[in-house]
């Protein structure tokens, strides 16, 4: 089995779930979710992103730029917005934040589980959008399973990407370094 080679490591940052653009950094980056109740009265917490910081945002001067408008979450169903730094949800510390608030099912675990992806497995962020196409096309057969990638088929899912970006399309390799044969 191989590993991505450290110094071919990509963390370029973020893609805002709200604009689309990148966060570049952690300082530039916040986290936010909505809590509400729902019909029955019961606490609901959803909504869970991962955007820029107001004065990092495209959108700034743009009041509340990528982040939700509490205002305007309090008319729709009464929620309120939450969040934390982006920095908090880093490291291992971020990680155990994160494991804590799916062990406590602060936030909806998927949404919990996908941010923790994001945010701490190495070219993630890079891929998590084109795996569906490199598996169509084989590029890689998930040894875990769909969602959950080793290092080696991100690194091939990268390698694929920029091959097909650039003209040489056709010496594309097409197999799955991580399965031993």
């Amino acid at each position: 089995m191989s590993v991505m080679p450290k110094s071919e490591i990509i963390r370029a940052g973020w893609r805002c779930d709200s604009c689309g653009e990148l966060v570049s950094d952690l300082q530039a980056g916040w986290v936010e979710w909505l809590a509400a109740e729902d019909a029955k009265g019961k606490p609901k917490v959803s909504g869970l992103r991962l955007v820029h910081r107001i004065n990092a945002s495209p959108r700034w001067p743009k009041p509340h730029g990528c982040q939700y408008n509490p205002r305007d979450e309090f008319r729709k169903n009464r929620g309120i917005v939450e969040g934390l730094a982006l920095e908090r949800f880093a490291g291992p510390d971020g990680l155990m934040l994160l494991l804590s608030m799916i062990a406590e099912r602060e936030l909806p675990a998927q949404e919990l589980i996908e941010l923790a992806k994001r945010l701490q497995i190495p070219g993630y962020e890079v891929v998590h959008e084109l795996v569906h196409d490199a598996v169509s096309e084989g590029v890689i057969a998930p040894s875990i399973s769909s969602g959950f990638y080793l290092q080696c088929e991100i690194w091939d899912v990268l390698k694929w990407a920029k091959c097909r970006t650039s003209a040489k399309t056709s010496s594309c390799e097409r197999k799955n370094r991580c399965v031993s044969q």
